[in-house]
């Protein structure tokens, strides 16, 4: 590939993220001026599991752009990452043990007293894409393998360990 034909193929990247993220602007402020309880609309359509699934999409390429150097474009994938939480409609039915899981972290990160868990669960999410995008950034491609391996023991060794049974639901995703 020549370097104007990635060049042009960056440029209509930026294009497509744009007009996504648009398009999560105007469900969200939809969603807002329609009344809804803001928390409860994002929550209750971050049970689908297409919004769980969706996430290696918007890392991966995010990760490719670091390794390129293309600031734009790996805040643009954060962005997508952040959006995609509320993209896909609330699920009819939930799986119980996901059910579950979920409640659980709504129980500690916002039913909880004390805010620390949600703030570790933000300082930790957002280490964790410093850190990956750090080491793709200095084209360090073993420790971004290194980052990603560890943050995904680590999500599961914290959902298995602190989901009081319902973690497990957490792995596959």
């Amino acid at each position: 590939m020549t370097k104007t034909t990635s060049a042009k193929i960056d440029v209509v990247l930026l294009w497509i993220i744009g007009v996504i993220l648009v398009y999560s602007a105007i469900i969200f402020t939809s969603a807002f001026f329609c009344g809804a309880d803001m928390g409860a609309w994002v929550w209750d359509r971050h049970q689908n599991l297409f919004s769980w699934y969706s996430r290696p999409l918007f890392v991966i390429p995010a990760a490719y752009y670091a390794y390129r150097q293309k600031i734009w474009h790996v805040l643009g994938f954060v962005l997508l990452l952040a959006t995609s939480l509320f993209w896909f409609a609330a699920p009819e039915s939930t799986d119980p043990a996901i059910r579950e899981y979920l409640q659980w972290k709504a129980d500690l990160f916002f039913s909880n007293e004390s805010k620390l868990p949600l703030l570790g669960l933000i300082v930790a999410v957002l280490i964790f894409l410093f850190l990956l995008f750090y080491a793709f950034w200095q084209r360090n491609h073993w420790l971004g393998l290194l980052v990603i391996n560890a943050g995904t023991v680590l999500k599961i060794i914290v959902s298995l360990a602190l989901g009081e049974g319902t973690g497990a639901a957490a792995v596959l995703p």
